[in-house]
């Protein structure tokens, strides 16, 4: 195993020279995915579409909370006039209704993370699609995203706006 790695090793040692001299003839390009991808009309519009919706759900809620905040204190209020079959009713009325709250806050948040799913596949789709296209109209033989593994790029080769304003066409 070891002499595997090491053949590996010593085989990549000897085409990096090789490898460097053709780097020079490549076009490459280095985009910034999520600036690009975020810096779009649709993706704005997708956010403000989710936060639309996460308000119409906490409203929902909220509203939902408060009736059970009316309910446990009407309760409270009447405790002592109730019967003990009737006090048992409004408390499981009450246990009914935080059940149901729970499920309405868990559905939103699914919902929600669902909907947020789509927008950056949808998104992400498009970004492939562009790229793609994008490299062969432009003679590109790498474009890389800029990432934390890219320690320097020279910013001539930042072709993130350009991929911007395609994504908005």
């Amino acid at each position: 195993m070891k002499i595997k790695s090491l053949f590996a090793i010593v085989l990549a040692v000897a085409l990096l020279p090789a490898v460097l001299a053709n780097a020079a003839d490549m076009k490459i390009g280095v985009v910034d995915v999520k600036s690009a991808i975020e810096n779009t009309k649709a993706y704005q519009k997708g956010l403000n579409r989710l936060r639309a919706l996460a308000t119409k759900k906490q409203k929902e809620l909220d509203a939902l909370r408060v009736q059970i905040e009316q309910a446990e204190k009407a309760m409270l209020g009447q405790t002592m006039a109730m019967s003990p079959e009737r006090l048992a009713q409004k408390q499981s009325e009450i246990k009914d209704l935080r059940k149901l709250y729970s499920r309405k806050q868990q559905d939103a948040q699914e919902e929600i993370v669902g909907e947020q799913g789509k927008l950056q596949s949808t998104q992400g789709i498009k970004l492939s699609k562009t790229l793609k296209a994008y490299g062969k109209k432009g003679g590109y033989d790498l474009i890389l995203p800029k990432a934390q593994f890219v320690l320097y790029s020279n910013p001539a080769l930042d072709i993130t706006s350009e991929i911007t304003k395609l994504l908005d066409k």
